[in-house]
């Protein structure tokens, strides 16, 4: 009786040892390795790449590249806000300030204010932008130690509801640069990694959130997702994925809530600079994890013999693909495609260099878009 006592107990052990340390299923929608992560949430253990990754449907942000305004930003959000009454972030078309520390709306338009951003930009000509800082603590005018973070989000809400269990990608064009308030800028990078962040509300809210720092203090914001990012002064595609374990209408993207010590001033050449990113061309959709054929994100067509050609690896035979350009406008199609798109048109004209969307359909059904950047 003893010894059967022992054995089931041990057989429990056994179990809950075996449950404890099982692999996290990646598109399940439940927590199998009990860490507290589900799915994509669970990084360490899920992660849907390039070699894998299939994108679907419409894209849930609008607005994605910034082009459509109201009015003309005249300088910074802040800046604009306090000496005009409206600018900014809030000229910007279904995008707001996430926080009281209001990210920023720049177009390249005859009488708007604009940075010295680089360009060309990814697509079209807007942009937004936010600041990232972490400044020594300072005791303030009640005599209480005052955290230095000081962080800026954009914020958007969705064309349509994120679905609890179903995984997602955001996509977005990144720029690193140190800013002045002055609007001049500093390509040469001080600051080092960060882990640029995208957080969720089951509710569209359209106010700020009354903080400066990380918006999961004041609001029922969550963390949905992060991704290192290294600025080097030229632009570059981000992703992050992440599997909805709420409703989402609303997303806020910006820094982390503790952003690493070296975000903090710069001075050179009689301007102080501050850690600043530019956002362009965002896009986030539905994503599926079971494909077994890789797309590149980047191709070349020079003509020197390497990457000249748009070549997705494990293609299946009688698959549909068309690129489009910035517009919309279809620049190439095969209904068989067979790995020769060379940057150029139907008409053979080369194509300038960009960011182009292609979208495809195998022949059992299974259909995605994403995009690949064209750099000669």
């Amino acid at each position: 009786m003893i010894l059967g006592k022992k054995l089931n107990y041990l057989l429990i052990i056994l179990l809950f040892s075996f449950h404890a340390s099982s692999q996290e299923i990646c598109n399940n929608g439940l927590d199998d390795d009990n860490d507290g992560l589900i799915d994509l949430n669970d990084n360490l253990d899920c992660e849907c790449t390039g070699n894998n990754l299939g994108i679907l449907g419409n894209n849930f942000i609008p607005n994605p590249s910034f082009e459509e305004h109201s009015c003309l930003p005249t300088n910074f959000s802040q800046i604009a806000i306090n000496s005009q009454g409206v600018g900014g972030i809030y000229c910007v078309d279904n995008w707001q300030p996430g926080t009281w520390g209001s990210s920023d709306y720049f177009i390249n338009l005859t009488g708007a204010f604009w940075p010295n951003i680089p360009t060309p930009l990814p697509d079209g000509q807007g942009v937004a932008g936010f600041f990232i800082l972490n400044l020594p603590d300072v005791p303030g005018f009640d005599g209480q130690i005052e955290d230095g973070i000081y962080i800026e989000y954009l914020k958007t809400c969705l064309t349509q509801p994120l679905e609890v269990g179903s995984s997602y990608n955001i996509q977005m064009n990144l720029l690193g640069i140190g800013m002045s308030s002055f609007g001049t800028s500093l390509p040469n990078i001080w600051f080092g990694p960060v882990d640029i962040t995208v957080f969720g509300n089951t509710n569209c809210t359209q106010l700020p959130d009354s903080t400066v720092t990380c918006p999961t203090i004041s609001g029922n914001w969550v963390e949905l997702g992060r991704a290192s990012y290294q600025a080097d002064g030229t632009w570059q595609t981000l992703n992050i994925q992440f599997t909805a374990i709420n409703s989402i209408q609303a997303i806020m993207i910006g820094g982390p809530c503790s952003p690493p010590e070296d975000f903090t001033f710069n001075e050179a050449n009689g301007y102080t600079f501050e850690p600043y990113f530019v956002m362009d061309n965002a896009a986030l959709n539905e994503i599926n994890c079971d494909l077994d054929f890789i797309i590149p994100n980047v191709f070349s067509p020079n003509n020197d013999g390497n990457n000249d050609f748009f070549e997705i690896q494990n293609l299946p035979e009688n698959t549909e693909v068309i690129i489009l350009n910035r517009w919309g406008n279809v620049v190439y199609l095969s209904t068989n495609y067979q790995n020769n798109w060379d940057g150029k048109d139907a008409s053979g004209k080369e194509l300038v260099d960009g960011v182009y969307t292609y979208k495809f359909k195998t022949q059992n059904g299974k259909i995605g878009h994403g995009f690949v950047h064209l750099v000669r």
